[in-house]
């Protein structure tokens, strides 16, 4: 079952496209009309391969599809990588939204688990101003102290005001080492005075991911200190910002990443399209600002559940906008029931 979706200004023009990709054997599953810009969206499939299950198949197939695709509409996930998702979830053959978004999420997506133990090599933390990357190396360390290991936090970001006594506070509530460097010398003699067995930490400038200098410089970091680099950036904003700024920290060795900041933002798809884009793995997620429990890892069954939490709101809005008499009553309230259109 090959799933796609389709937006024109109008529905003939989203038809003739669903014609033009999938064929005439195309079956329409889900059409909706945004009330704002008047374009229309076209959900459809062609079965390629008959043997394949699909959470397209019978009422409650169709319903899940239709909650997925409302799901990812809500977080504003291109559409590009909301066909990929739908596609990889129909082939799971899960007749719920949770274990088939699961399944999509796995098929697209890599995961990893947030270290709790000293790592074979230092955690280089990297990323744009503001994005929390010293809180995120505070909760790192906070992940493997619980668990009695010994951590050690080097900080390159000592120019701005404040930042120092802030990680120093972070040390000193961890009972964590702490190192300064200023270069890729004082980096590199920093990362190698620590003792064995430590779980290192590097928190570094944020730094504009266009600069090509500032780039660079973070390039001859992560070398120095033999590191792993992190991408820590926050949830929200522009999906296809995101996903040239991920691309931008993986090309100089940035193969993982944590999102941050979920507690201030209610849509996800600016993360899903970064970590895809740039083919990051995904580490973790900030939901709090507080060091002990502000930091979870994440895994397709856990990204699934969050994502899946936005489903009452929809519903919500879906019936005002069907009381309120705004844009098409009938895919309001088709959104708001899950019934075939």
């Amino acid at each position: 079952m090959r799933l796609k979706s389709f937006t024109a200004d109008s529905l003939p023009e989203a038809m003739e496209l669903v014609r033009k990709h999938l064929g005439d054997d195309a079956v329409i599953l889900d059409t909706y009309t945004d009330p704002k810009s008047g374009s229309v969206r076209v959900a459809a499939a062609v079965d390629t391969d008959p043997a394949m299950s699909a959470i397209a198949g019978g009422d409650s197939g169709l319903g899940v599809f239709n909650i997925l695709s409302q799901v990812l509409d809500f977080h504003r996930v291109p559409l590009d990588l909301t066909d990929r998702l739908l596609s990889a979830a129909a082939a799971v053959g899960a007749q719920s939204p949770e274990a088939a978004l699961a399944g999509g999420l796995e098929a697209e997506f890599f995961f990893a688990s947030l270290p709790q133990a000293a790592t074979e090599r230092p955690l280089l933390l990297l990323g744009p101003p503001g994005a929390g990357k010293t809180a995120t190396a505070a909760k790192l360390a906070a992940q493997v102290r619980v668990r009695g290991g010994a951590t050690t936090l080097i900080t390159l970001d000592i120019g701005k005001a404040g930042s120092l006594a802030q990680i120093s506070a972070f040390a000193e509530a961890l009972g964590a080492n702490l190192r300064e460097a200023h270069d890729t010398d004082t980096l590199e003699k920093a990362v190698k005075s620590c003792p064995s067995g430590h779980f290192i930490v590097v928190d570094t400038i944020g730094t504009g991911p266009f600069d090509p200098h500032a780039m660079q410089e973070l390039r001859d970091w992560i070398a120095v200190a033999d590191a792993e680099g992190i991408l820590v950036h926050q949830a929200s904003g522009d999906p296809l910002e995101a996903a040239e700024t991920a691309v931008a920290y993986s090309e100089i060795g940035a193969h993982y990443m944590i999102a941050t900041k979920l507690d201030t933002t209610r849509r996800l798809g600016s993360m899903l399209n970064a970590a895809h884009n740039a083919e990051m793995t995904l580490l973790g997620v900030g939901t709090a600002p507080t060091i002990g429990g502000g930091l979870r890892g994440t895994g397709p069954e856990a990204l699934a559940k969050m994502l899946l939490a936005c489903q009452a709101q929809i519903e919500d809005e879906a019936e005002s906008m069907a009381a309120d008499g705004d844009g098409d009553m009938h895919v309001a309230r088709m959104f708001a029931t899950g019934a075939e259109s």
